[in-house]
């Protein structure tokens, strides 16, 4: 097989399958709708009943708590941890853009970070 037939091949692969990507997310939206209903139904009852959770011959429904945090003001955050040393509050991660500015400036890599790089094939469209 000739490697313009390769690109002819995977191009229309790839449209294919965003086509049925397309198909299946506009199913499953519609199906979220129906499921989000469901669950504030449930919750309404559950809240004005004083429940936290029902079994029945299908199955349980119950309820859970999500929990999530951000940084709203980064300087009142690092001023309270530097100043408390409340380091565990934080997580630490590189960022890759300065890794890569770093890279490029010194021709080593920051202490204690690794790099990868992978090289890949794209095809784009003529």
């Amino acid at each position: 097989m000739k490697l313009s037939e390769l690109v002819q091949k995977y191009i229309e692969l790839r449209d294919k399958k965003a086509e049925y990507k397309a198909e299946y997310e506009a199913k499953v939206s519609k199906l979220e709708v129906v499921l989000e209903k469901i669950e504030g139904t449930l919750l309404k009852t559950f809240d004005s009943a004083g429940m936290d959770s029902i079994k029945t011959e299908f199955g349980t429904a119950y309820t859970t708590t999500k929990t999530s945090a951000s940084v709203a003001d980064k300087d009142a955050f690092m001023t309270h941890v530097k100043s408390n040393e409340d380091w565990q509050l934080m997580e630490i991660r590189c960022s890759k853009t300065a890794v890569e500015q770093y890279k490029a400036e010194h021709d080593d890599l920051p202490p204690g970070v690794t790099w990868r790089a992978e090289r890949a094939v794209n095809i784009r469209r003529s």
